[in-house]
């Protein structure tokens, strides 16, 4: 069963992300719309009446006045185990986020587990860049680079996350932000950051000539 609900970021562009992390994007107002399979409509968050106080999901498409219902129950004890989520610090479920993304390969369950650390700790800026590169593995590279640009917000000396966001700029053909990015990593140490460019110099320009 897929778990992962669509949404429709400002600037149009599309993407899965899981319920956790939709009531946050409700919150910060970064998406316009997210849509409800059980209604097989997009919900507008500006006209309709969803959730936009600091509270946790119950799952857009499977609140039942408030409460939360037995498929969700379902799906976060498939997801998190049996022990109750709020009994689990913020370092515990960053750690179990980074287990699931980098051991695990369970990409969709490390963005819950991330958003649950994000949830309990909003300025863990680690929590965000690794968040970034799981939703970046399912493809949604929108919300893989809002993640990254707060990382970077919150922790503006981490070199590992310039590289990371000017990897994904390059992937996008976004030459002259990856350069940036790139430049940045390795002024603040980062050795695989100086490493690539290097390599890029050597063999190609990190920008197509015109």
């Amino acid at each position: 069963m897929d778990d992962r609900i669509k949404v429709r970021y400002r600037n149009n562009r599309e993407g899965f992300v899981d319920d956790v992390t939709l009531n946050e994007l409700i919150i910060s107002k970064k998406i316009k719309q997210f849509y409800r399979p059980s209604e097989k409509r997009w919900v507008n968050i500006e006209t309709d009446p969803v959730r936009r106080e600091k509270r946790f999901f119950n799952g857009s498409e499977r609140r039942r006045k408030g409460v939360l219902g037995g498929a969700c129950r379902e799906m976060m004890s498939r997801y998190f185990g049996r022990r109750s989520p709020d009994r689990r610090t913020a370092q515990e479920w960053f750690e179990k986020g980074f287990d699931l993304l980098f051991t695990c390969g369970q990409y969709e369950a490390a963005t819950r587990a991330f958003a649950q650390a994000i949830r309990m700790d909003p300025c863990n800026a680690r929590a965000f860049l690794d968040r970034g590169m799981a939703y970046e593995k399912m493809g949604n590279v929108e919300q893989a680079l809002a993640d990254y640009d707060q990382a970077i917000r919150l922790s503006p000396e981490d070199a590992k996350a310039y590289y990371i966001r000017g990897l994904t700029h390059q992937r996008l053909g976004k030459y002259e932000e990856a350069a940036q990015d790139l430049a940045l990593a390795a002024d603040l140490g980062y050795r695989q950051a100086h490493d690539t460019l290097k390599s890029r110099t050597s063999s190609r320009p990190l920008r197509p000539k015109d």
